[in-house]
């Protein structure tokens, strides 16, 4: 078994800020436009972050074929968009069942390990292939069912935006104002400060989403705003941790300033989930 170190990406502000230019104008483009390229795009995002993940757990010795993880992270999107929840878990399931089957092919193959250790390391494995489904295209493929609703459009974009200012008045305030560390031993460089600042634009964004995109009452704004910042700072802090264990910077170098899919995406997986969480419980008032 060979494995592939993600390489660290660099944090500049520039770069950073250019590349989230494009790809906030691709988000945009995508949704408003035809709903189908938004597919497109998030099956692309879900397909480069299983890449990156399933690499990564290798330096771990978890072992998640690539190849299947991206196909099945391509495929749950188009299968949720047009089919719906059950399509989406029938899928999502196909695609672990999918994962199991490969390495069980694949550990027959070599014959390297013992009986006993090659149980311990296959059960593992199973496990692994689980996480990292439920984890990335799962996740992912719940904004497909936002779009599927004639509003579809208005609530993607509300938790997407929200989310990405969530995260980048967190960055910025904490890196210039910064003092006060909010979890030293997860994330070096998250700062209360950063909190407060996420906290303040995430709060305004949701709520005035609410009122003029999605007709809501302002307080049901103030529940959106709440339940978001939950959802992005832990997953923010997540995969903080992940990284951490795995003992990498970045999971790749593939968005300059950026580091890789996953490190755009972190936020973003909880947040879509609580979305439509939140979304089906306004729609039952």
């Amino acid at each position: 078994m060979t494995t592939q170190q993600p390489t660290s990406g660099g944090r500049s502000l520039s770069k950073s800020v250019a590349v989230g230019l494009v790809l906030g104008a691709a988000f945009l483009l995508s949704v408003l436009i035809y709903k189908e390229l938004f597919m497109v795009f998030a099956a692309t995002a879900a397909g480069f972050g299983a890449w990156e993940l399933s690499t990564a757990l290798r330096l771990k010795g978890w072992y998640v074929p690539r190849v299947p993880s991206v196909v099945g992270s391509v495929l749950i999107m188009p299968a949720a968009f047009y089919g719906g929840a059950q399509l989406q878990w029938l899928v999502a399931l196909a695609i672990v069942a999918a994962l199991i089957l490969w390495r069980t092919v694949h550990l027959l193959w070599e014959r390297r390990e013992k009986p006993i250790q090659a149980i311990q390391h296959t059960l593992r494995d199973y496990a692994a292939a689980a996480f990292v489904v439920i984890y990335l295209p799962l996740m992912t493929s719940f904004t497909m069912l936002l779009l599927r609703r004639p509003d579809g459009a208005s609530w993607v974009i509300a938790f997407v935006v929200t989310v990405a200012l969530i995260d980048t008045a967190g960055y910025l305030v904490g890196r210039k104002f910064g003092k006060h560390k909010l979890a030293p031993g997860v994330s070096p460089k998250k700062t209360w400060e950063g909190l407060l600042a996420s906290i303040t634009a995430g709060s305004v964004s949701a709520v005035l989403f609410s009122i003029f995109a999605l007709g809501l009452p302002w307080w049901l704004g103030v529940v959106f705003a709440a339940a978001l910042l939950l959802a992005a700072v832990f997953g923010d802090l997540a995969e903080s941790l992940i990284k951490r264990d795995l003992g990498v910077k970045d999971m790749s170098s593939i968005l300059p300033g950026h580091g890789g899919v996953m490190d755009r995406l972190d936020s973003i997986l909880p947040s879509a989930l609580i979305t439509y969480l939140f979304m089906q419980l306004v729609t039952a008032l």
